[in-house]
């Protein structure tokens, strides 16, 4: 029996939205299109069907995953501004969802190695994260918004990363606790 286009189109959807939580929380090298398919309650005789290769699907769900950071950091902000984005990005419930989270920090040293349609992908995105904290920060007067905007997310993925990576609970900790500190205290100060 055929599937209808919106069935079709659903099941596709379906997929890439298994994808963008199973390369996050397996990394990319670590999840199987088997895998991949099994999350989305398919086998893996299917995804041909829906995408030419693994790097097709991943553009999709590298999209699909800023999407949902860009719309969680617009709406924290709209409520808290800068320091609400900051606070979010940093806290212990986005440390422990890793599956949910900031692709930036989950795949970044992979999204390095992929194809220029992922990396293009990933980087408008990141663009959009750029922009949404400029537009919320307020910078020095030595620099500008967009400036203010790059320090800080370079700032904000370096200590979600080490977060993860250390082993001793305290230590993640005070690296999330010493980087919101340090970005929403300089907020203040420069305000």
């Amino acid at each position: 029996m055929r599937k209808s286009r919106q069935e079709t189109s659903e099941t596709r959807q379906r997929i890439v939205d298994a994808a963008s939580v199973e390369f996050r929380k397996n990394g990319i090298g670590g999840t199987g299109l088997s895998g991949l398919m099994a999350a989305a309650g398919l086998t893996h005789g299917g995804f041909y069907r829906h995408f030419e290769s693994k790097d097709q699907v991943l553009a999709e769900a590298c999209g699909v995953a800023v999407d949902t950071l860009v719309s969680e950091l617009e709406g924290v902000a709209n409520v808290g501004g800068f320091n609400g984005a900051v606070s979010h990005y940093l806290s212990t419930d986005h440390r422990d969802s890793l599956e949910k989270s900031c692709p930036y920090a989950a795949l970044g040293s992979e999204l390095v190695r992929s194809n220029e349609q992922v990396k293009e992908i990933a980087t408008q995105g990141l663009e959009r994260v750029i922009e949404l904290l400029a537009a919320q920060s307020e910078p020095g007067k030595s620099e500008s918004a967009r400036a203010h905007a790059l320090a800080a997310m370079c700032t904000m993925m370096g200590a979600l990363t080490l977060s993860r990576m250390a082993s001793h609970p305290a230590l993640s900790a005070e690296i999330l606790e010493t980087a919101v500190s340090h970005l929403t205290q300089s907020e203040r100060l420069e305000a």
